[in-house]
């Protein structure tokens, strides 16, 4: 709660992501009333296995909400053993999103040519595939079918990466910290860790970070307009 009240006295938008449906209405309880801070239902691929009987909340939780994340699907050794159970699932959820766009962030670890199928079997679009890091043939698909992508500090970091950054359109990047996956030294990334990934991308666009802070969010009041989402996002 304090980290919370900090970004939100920072004025630093920030889409809170959810691992399961329960954890998304705790954090309304503890974070709904902030202005520059949005909590999104999730349900994370990872936990879908242990907690399947959450999926009738979800999907009624849906109606309800403008951002959603994080969903998708997890391919790596830790989430295979699971994939039978998420992929019908995130099929449920997709088709639930086919009906009612949201903002939605997506998870695609070693998994996004099913995501992007599943995405295009129902015809959601203009999601954000966060930390992205599968086959540059999926990512063109990604890019041609209108998806956003989310860039964070260890992506400006590693050279497939900074291969993403490259071939992502300007006008489709955002910026997230991932926190606390993601960590700056020994602590865990938090939101004004953004204000770095803003500087690492303009160096690696050769622009200014004023520049780039413009962009992104331009881009996102762009997102959440195609989903008619109110994005909060005041531009000058």
């Amino acid at each position: 709660m304090a980290l919370a009240s900090e970004t939100e006295a920072a004025g630093i938008t920030t889409i809170a992501v959810t691992n399961i449906p329960s954890h998304y209405r705790l954090a309304v309880e503890h974070i709904g009333g902030m202005r520059f801070i949005r909590p999104a239902l999730g349900f994370h691929p990872l936990a879908v296995a242990d907690n399947i009987d959450e999926l009738p909340l979800f999907l009624s939780l849906l109606e309800q909400v403008e951002f959603v994340g994080e969903v998708g699907l997890d391919y790596s050794r830790e989430g295979f053993g699971s994939k039978d159970i998420q992929l019908p699932a995130f099929r449920e959820i997709a088709k639930a999103l086919s009906q009612s766009p949201r903002f939605v962030t997506l998870h695609s670890r070693k998994s996004a040519k099913d995501v992007l199928a599943v995405l295009e079997e129902f015809g959601v679009k203009y999601a954000v595939f966060h930390w992205y890091s599968d086959s540059s043939s999926t990512l063109l698909r990604a890019i041609d079918s209108g998806h956003y992508f989310s860039v964070n500090s260890a992506m400006l970091k590693s050279k497939s990466g900074q291969a993403i950054i490259e071939t992502v359109p300007r006008d489709r990047v955002l910026t997230e910290t991932d926190g606390p996956y993601i960590k700056i030294g020994r602590r865990a990334a938090r939101p004004s860790d953004v204000d770095d990934v803003l500087s690492g991308i303009a160096d690696f666009w050769g622009a200014e970070k004023a520049e780039v802070e413009l962009q992104v969010a331009a881009n996102f009041s762009t997102l959440c307009s195609l989903v008619s989402v109110d994005s909060g996002v005041e531009l000058s």
